[in-house]
């Protein structure tokens, strides 16, 4: 067989279920004993920051070594003061400076107490008064009170912490002894692979995924090692792997994109035991498990999305094991949140990561999934955590409260605004200007459709609506739908756009207009139901006496315009509703059909509340009219910042 070439049948792609392929690959590894913990060295306490303590710390000496003084006073012998009170004051000579003491002074032997400053009363005869006795060791720290010489500072498997630094150093410890640090090699394959901060040439890739996977196992306490890129061919990446597994503790193979986890799969087969190869965990169904040189391996695939999610859930608790005790699961940052839109699941009979994006609104903490495939690196940049789906589960209605995994700092998503609803590219450039005029502010939009998003402001699930609905009745946009509000609030204009088909370059079908789209060779995709392009979208159809069913592709959705331009690209269909910016985006040309209005529906409490207002101070901004119309030239921002109307009550 030519190494170039595959055969999957032989390689038997399964659908393990996550975590009983978990407890296999793990029962093997034992068996294999290939999850051995690393062994101990002695390290200087300046380094010990986040490593594991191998045995248990010792004091050296008494924390604090010496009888000290716990205040400023005035040193006493007790039983000199036992008969003061403030009608038979005890008077004390203190023609001696040393006397009187700060906080941390050694107390010399004789004297058993320290009277505090504010309870002395001077005379002028060089003496002072004492109002009330004093009992033995009164404000006086003894040696050892923190901790006695020999006891046990810091316990074995315990992950230092900076204060637990601190207490070892007042305990005179210099050294401890702490477990070596796993060395986790990571390998991609790939022939058109360039290492990062190399610039590719056209046809390349940068490796993103080493990068990616050396954070994450830096952050667990592990050494990072990232191979030279291996070509996708099984000698060259055999050797690759091999010389990896001899030289650390686990091994991740990054999948390359011509050949993906089968060639990592026979790679495993022929230079160890593949244990299974796939899991029924979306994004990384074809993950690769194994052992090579007695050394765990595993293969994950191409996209970054499927690589993190294969880590978080088989690397991670690998690691762990090596690790001990004082790592855990449940260590990890997680917080339970609201979701504001309903989730259903792409991927049924699987278990699946989703990723979020989060806020507080009001006091509540809110998630709204994120859209995106696996190969969508910005995906997880911009999410702000992610939860899993069983596989039992199809689909969690909104209002639902989910366990989040964190990947930013919880203090942010305080400074999180949540839009919800209608998408449109003007959005990426006030997320920019907020950035610029607000840095401790993130915009976090979700195309949920018009809809939508005016159900999630009505529910307390987002801090601000954007909208386009389209009513047929008044052919008004937006406030004939402002009914049953719960609240009062303020709709303001974000701008006015071109909604229209989506086209090839050159407009190839001669597509002219809306009317064109029952001709019988065309091939269609549509927004979802709810969004406001497919409400307007249906009027104007109806209008036409246009039947949908005679529409080819009517009823295949996606949800953003940026969607309906990546369909047309790709050349899987002929053209789709959108408007003109995600033409051009993509290069493709766009036909115009009909205006609309994009609004933002706010709670009136939010509108001049922080960080809401800081939204509203950028759409108002100069800058925002200035330059949206400079990106955007077929927009219209007369409008842009005034309020159209707000409720009475």
């Amino acid at each position: 067989m030519p190494e170039s070439v595959m055969d999957s049948s032989e390689l038997g792609l399964q659908e393990w279920p996550a975590e009983e392929a978990l407890d296999r690959f793990l029962s093997e590894l034992e068996f294999h004993k290939a999850l051995r913990r690393p062994e101990h060295e002695t390290i200087q306490l300046a380094q010990a920051l986040k490593r594991i303590t191998s045995r248990s710390v010792s004091a050296a000496m008494d924390s604090p070594h010496y009888y000290s003084a716990a205040i400023d006073g005035l040193l006493v012998r007790s039983a000199e003061t036992f008969t003061a009170t403030r009608d038979n004051p005890v008077e004390l000579s203190i023609t001696s400076g040393s006397a009187f003491v700060e906080m941390g002074a050694p107390v010399p032997e004789g004297f058993d107490a320290v009277v505090p400053l504010s309870e002395l009363e001077a005379t002028n005869r060089g003496t002072v008064c004492l109002t009330r006795p004093s009992n033995p060791w009164r404000n006086v720290r003894p040696a050892g009170e923190d901790v006695a010489q020999n006891e046990v500072v810091i316990s074995k498997d315990h992950k230092i912490q900076p204060v637990d630094m601190g207490a070892l150093a007042a305990a005179g410890v210099e050294t401890l002894d702490v477990y070596q640090q796993p060395v986790v090699a990571i390998l991609s394959l790939g022939n058109h692979l360039v290492p990062a901060g190399s610039k590719p040439q056209v046809g390349q890739m940068i490796d993103s995924n080493s990068l990616t996977l050396s954070g994450l196992v830096q952050e667990l306490g592990a050494i990072a090692r990232v191979q030279t890129i291996a070509p996708e061919r099984l000698e060259q990446a055999g050797h690759s792997l091999k010389e990896a597994a001899q030289n650390a503790d686990l091994v991740l193979v990054v999948a390359g994109p011509s050949h993906g986890t089968e060639l990592v799969s026979r790679l495993v087969s022929d230079l160890g035991e593949r244990i299974l190869h796939g899991v029924a965990l979306n994004p990384c169904q074809s993950l690769v498990l194994g052992v090579v040189a007695a050394k765990p391996v595993i293969g994950l695939p191409f996209h970054p999305v499927g690589v993190f999610a294969g880590f978080e859930s088989f690397a991670r608790p690998v690691l762990e094991q090596m690790l001990g005790p004082s790592l855990s699961q449940d260590d990890l940052p997680r917080v339970q949140a609201t979701l504001a839109v309903p989730f259903k699941r792409k991927y049924s009979g699987s278990e699946e990561f989703v990723r979020v994006k989060m806020g507080w609104v009001d006091e509540r903490l809110v998630a709204v999934p994120e859209v995106g495939g696996a190969s969508t690196l910005m995906s997880l940049v911009r999410a702000s955590g992610l939860f899993r789906v069983n596989s039992d589960v199809e689909e969690l209605p909104a209002r639902t409260n989910v366990s989040v995994r964190m990947l930013s700092p919880q203090r942010a998503l305080h400074n999180n605004v949540l839009v919800l609803g209608t998408h449109d590219i003007c959005f990426d450039l006030l997320r920019s200007l907020m950035r610029t005029s607000f840095p401790d502010l993130t915009l976090h939009t979700a195309a949920t459709g018009g809809m939508k998003g005016l159900q999630a402001i009505k529910a307390g699930l987002c801090h601000a609506a954007a909208i386009h609905l389209f009513d047929e009745e008044t052919g008004e946009y937006n406030v004939p739908f402002l009914t049953s509000l719960p609240e009062p609030m303020v709709l303001m204009n974000l701008c006015s756009r071109d909604l229209g088909l989506i086209v090839a370059p050159g407009n190839p079908l001669k597509i002219e207009g809306l009317g064109d789209l029952g001709r019988p060779e065309l091939r269609f995709i549509n927004r979802q139901k709810g969004s406001g392009t497919r409400v307007l979208l249906d009027w104007h159809l109806r209008r036409l006496g246009l039947d949908p069913e005679k529409v080819g592709g009517f009823p295949r959705e996606v949800k953003t315009h940026m969607a309906v331009a990546a369909a047309v690209s790709s050349q899987a269909v002929d053209c789709g509703p959108g408007i003109s910016t995600a033409a051009r985006t993509l290069r493709l040309d766009f036909v115009p059909c009909v205006k609309e209005r994009l609004d933002l529906l706010i709670p009136k409490r939010f509108f001049a509340r922080y960080p809401v207002a800081g939204l509203v101070q950028v759409v108002r901004s100069s800058r925002f009219k200035n330059e949206a119309p400079q990106h955007l030239s077929d927009y219209d921002f007369s409008q842009t910042g005034q309020v159209l109307w707000e409720s009475s009550t």
